[in-house]
C-alpha cells in the first residue's frame, strides 16, 4: 500500500565563514553537490568577525559556534549550548551565552540578549529586522507523508496552520528567501498541512525574543534507508540546512518515521534503529553540531485497520522504535497517544500541533530549549 500524494536579505558581517569542526568529522560527500553559491540570503556585508577567548559559560568554542556544540549538559556547568565569550572586535559582546545556556548580559562594547551585535558578527534579515545568528533557531524536520502533511481538518483549526503567521516563525527552502511559515509550504507536497508551521510558531510563543526557522522535507511512503546519504532523498533534505547553516543556530532535529518501514525489506525493518542513528549522525555532521537534540515520533497508536496496535505493522516496527533512545545519543521519543487523526494513519491538524507541543515540552524538560 502507498500513501496518497499532495524580500529578505541577509547580511554576513565577516570576511570569513566560521565553521564548527565536529571532532574532525567531515561533511558527507554526495554524488551531486547542492552547496553552490546562493543568492537566497542577499549580498554579504563587510566588517570584521568577532574573535575571543572562552568566557563565563563558554566552552572555548570559536565565536559563532552553534548552540549545542559543547559536550556537557545544559543547565549545569559549562553550557552545552554556551557560545564562547569573546574579547570583542567589531563590537561583539563579551558574555555570549551564560553557563546555563541562557542569553548572556551585555559586555563591554557588546549587546545584551536581543541586542544588535552578535558574538559571531553574523545577522540575518527577517521581516526587516537584522537578527543575530544566535537569536535565530533552526529546526530540521524530516519524514514520510505525515511530515509532508496530509491534514485538512478540523475546520476550526485551519486558520492557525494555513492563514495566521507569527512574525518570529519562518521557513526556508533553497531557491527562495526565508518567508513566514505557513502550511502547506513548510515540508509539503500537497495542499494539506504537516507539523512545520506549528513547530516554529509554538517555539516562538515559548521564546518570543527569538526567531525560529523551519527547515522541512517530507516524502510520501519513504522509509529510513531512503533518507540516508546513500539513498534517494538525503541531498534534498540536507540542502536547505547546509545552505543556511552559517546564518542560524541549529536547535533540533524532528523526524516522523517508522510506520513506512513496511514499504521496505525485512532488513530495513530489523535495522530501523541503526538506520535512524546513521541518518541523525549524518545530519549532525553536515550541519556541524554533533550533539544536536533529536526527537522522533513513537508509534502512531491512533492508527486503525492494518496500523492498529497489535497488528502486523505494529509488531514489526514497535520494538525497533523503542530501541532508538538507547542507540541515538541526545534523543527522545514523543508519544503519539491520543493525537487527532485525519485517517487511519495520518495526524490531523490538531494532532500535529499537540505532537509539536509535546516535543517542545520534552526539550524544555531535558534542558534542550535554553532560549526561553
Amino acid at each position: 500500500m502507498t500513501f496518497p500524494r499532495p524580500t529578505r536579505h541577509i547580511h554576513f558581517a565577516g570576511a570569513a565563514v566560521l565553521t564548527l569542526l565536529a571532532c574532525g568529522v567531515q561533511e558527507h560527500p554526495h554524488a551531486t553537490s547542492m552547496d553552490g553559491v546562493t543568492d537566497d540570503f542577499g549580498p554579504s556585508a563587510g566588517g570584521g568577525v568577532a574573535t575571543g577567548t572562552a568566557g563565563n559559560g563558554g566552552s572555548g568554542l570559536p565565536p559563532g559556534s552553534d548552540v549545542f556544540a559543547g559536550t556537557s549538559s545544559l543547565g549545569g556547568g559549562p553550557a552545552q549550548g554556551g557560545v564562547a565569550g569573546a574579547t570583542a572586535t567589531a563590537g561583539a559582546a563579551t558574555g555570549g551565552l551564560s553557563s546555563g545556556g541562557a542569553p548572556g548580559s551585555a559586555g563591554s562594547g557588546g549587546a545584551a540578549s536581543g541586542g544588535a551585535a552578535p558574538v559571531s558578527g553574523v545577522t540575518i534579515n527577517l521581516g526587516g529586522v537584522d537578527v543575530p545568528k544566535e537569536k535565530v533557531i533552526a529546526f530540521i524536520h524530516v519524514g514520510h507523508s505525515n511530515m509532508a502533511g496530509r491534514a485538512t481538518g478540523p475546520a476550526a483549526s485551519r486558520p492557525y496552520h494555513f492563514q495566521e503567521t507569527n512574525p518570529h516563525a519562518y521557513m526556508y527552502h533553497p531557491g527562495t528567501q526565508p518567508a513566514l511559515a505557513i502550511e502547506p509550504k513548510t515540508a509539503g507536497d500537497s495542499d494539506a498541512g504537516g507539523p512545520g508551521t506549528a513547530l516554529v510558531k509554538e517555539a516562538a510563543m515559548l521564546a518570543p525574543n527569538y526567531y525560529f526557522v523551519s527547515l522541512g522535507f517530507g516524502k510520501a511512503s519513504a522509509y529510513c534507508t531512503q533518507f540516508l546519504p546513500s539513498g534517494l532523498y538525503y541531498n534534498q533534505l540536507i540542502d536547505g540546512p547546509k545552505k543556511i547553516k552559517d546564518r542560524v543556530t541549529f536547535g533540533g532535529i524532528f523526524i516522523y518515521l517508522g510506520i513506512t518501514e513496511r514499504h521496505g525489506s525485512a532488513a530495513d525493518r530489523n535495522s530501523f534503529a541503526s538506520c535512524i542513528n546513521q541518518l541523525v549522525t549524518a545530519i549532525r555532521t553536515d550541519v556541524g553540531v554533533p550533539n544536536l537534540p533529536f526527537m522522533m515520533n513513537n508509534y502512531e497508536v491512533g492508527g486503525s485497520g492494518e496500523f492498529v496496535v497489535g497488528g502486523a505493522v505494529y509488531t514489526a516496527i514497535k520494538p525497533q522504535i523503542d530501541m532508538v533512545p538507547s542507540v541515538v545519543a541526545n534523543s527522545a521519543l514523543i508519544s503519539a497517544e491520543g493525537l487527532g487523526m485525519e485517517d487511519d494513519h495520518h495526524f490531523n491538524l490538531d494532532g500535529h500541533r499537540v505532537w509539536v507541543q509535546r516535543a517542545l515540552m520534552t526539550m524544555q524538560q531535558k534542558g534542550w530549549f535554553p532560549w526561553k
